[in-house]
């Protein structure tokens, strides 16, 4: 059984993990460009890497293969 956890504040999208945590895309405003972060090995479109440029297709690519387990609350 899983349990679903509350949006972090400003998420715009999340993907799910293999293993189980959250790749999550945040919204941008004019300062800030969208990012990806997961929660689970704390990888980030901003690290570089195949996509890295588009937060949406990084988050997608990255949630098929990590195989990390969410970070206890």
């Amino acid at each position: 059984m899983t349990t679903q956890a509350a949006w972090p504040e400003n998420a715009i999208a999340r993907y799910l993990t293999v293993g189980g945590a959250t790749v999550s895309i945040w919204d941008a405003d004019q300062w800030t460009p969208a990012a990806a972060t997961c929660a689970g090995c704390s990888a980030s479109n901003e690290d570089g890497g195949v996509n890295s440029s588009d937060p949406r297709r990084w988050a997608q690519s990255h949630a098929e293969t990590c195989r990390a387990i969410p970070k206890p609350a």
